[in-house]
């Protein structure tokens, strides 16, 4: 299934218990969508969210509202029944929102364009927690939930983690050779995934930040723009050569591909049931692919050779070993935005409209 959105999207999500689609337009404009194994999709609502770029979007209080994060630096609250504005917070940020996740049934974080972390409780509606390890955009985000950790990538080249127990940056890596661009935590924990600009996947052993502990050089020449995980073994990766494909994660190897876009890949996601695997890129296309059939021939699939520099999944548990993090010296942003007059306090969220 596929629809032509009529501009190019930033940002998708699947509600978590129906057959709904988000998706956050470079427009401004936020998409709804209705889709079935058996019919094309079908817009059920369409808001003009934000004044700019709408960046993320997600799903929160059980799929009853939608929160979209935009270049203006606002994060808005959307009813889904109704498409109205629940809550807007316009200053959410000093500058772009650029990523947006759920974090706990009743906290979700977002990162900015200039490396600033904030994480939100929707109950209280107001800021609890801000992070300032970073120094270019924050590129992807995801959480340890048993920890109770922040995993963030940035363009400045690094990675850090950050505890929300604690309201401390926890630890940093060392620079990379390149902008690191999306994050997955996978094999129970234990490894962190990057995508790079270069096409190199770097794997992080949980506890030792500082230097990864194996690439994956074999995936593509093209930016890993977006990864999604599957399971504990596999990844599906959204590159910037448009193409979509299924990943062994120790054993590092591709095993299929899934499908392609015309341009690069910029989002990812997976329905409820995780039947359909959705994807936007720079085509203006949303499209919905049906994974059990595609994932029907990739059992037993042994895939390409491993491009890592060693398949050992031997790592020490050991938690959080790194604990001096530094501040990073590199970076110029890859993203440069207006910002708009500063408002008063970013500590109240979503005032009520």
């Amino acid at each position: 299934m596929e629809i032509d959105l009529g501009a190019n999207a930033f940002g998708i999500d699947f509600h978590p218990s129906t057959n709904l689609v988000a998706a956050g337009l470079i427009d401004g404009h936020l998409h709804l969508y209705r889709y079935d194994s058996d019919s094309s999709l079908v817009r059920e609502r369409k808001v003009r969210a934000h004044k700019e770029s709408c960046r993320a979007v997600r799903f929160i209080d059980d799929g009853q509202r939608i929160v979209t994060a935009s270049a203006d630096c606002s994060i808005l609250a959307t009813d889904v029944e109704t498409g109205a504005k629940v809550a807007h917070l316009e200053n959410a940020h000093e500058d772009a929102v650029n990523t947006l996740i759920n974090v706990t049934e009743t906290t979700i974080a977002s990162g900015d364009d200039k490396g600033c972390v904030k994480v939100w409780d929707t109950r209280q509606r107001s800021c609890s927690h801000e992070f300032n390890a970073h120094e270019d955009y924050i590129s992807g985000m995801t959480f340890a939930s048993d920890s109770m950790k922040l995993v963030v990538t940035s363009g400045d080249g690094t990675l850090s983690v950050c505890n929300l127990r604690t309201s401390k940056v926890q630890s940093q890596s060392e620079f990379s050779e390149d902008e690191l661009l999306s994050v997955v935590i996978m094999k129970n924990g234990r490894k962190v995934i990057c995508g790079t600009q270069n096409g190199t996947l770097l794997l992080y052993s949980w506890g030792f930040f500082k230097d990864c502990s194996d690439r994956f050089v074999d995936l593509s020449p093209n930016s890993v723009d977006t990864l999604l995980k599957l399971d504990e073994d596999r990844l599906i990766t959204g590159c910037d050569n448009g193409i979509l494909s299924l990943v062994g994660i120790l054993p590092n190897r591709i095993i299929q591909p899934i499908g392609s876009h015309d341009y690069p890949i910029e989002d990812l996601a997976l329905s409820h049931d995780n039947k359909f695997l959705g994807s936007t890129a720079h085509d203006s296309m949303l499209k919905l692919w049906n994974l059990e059939e595609i994932l029907e021939g990739s059992n037993g699939n042994s895939g390409n050779a491993s491009g890592a520099a060693g398949d050992s999944d031997s790592d020490n548990d050991e938690m959080d070993l790194d604990n001096d993090p530094s501040k990073s010296s590199k970076g110029s942003k890859r993203k440069t935005k207006s910002k708009p007059n500063t408002l008063n306090s970013t500590n109240n969220f979503f005032a009520d409209l």
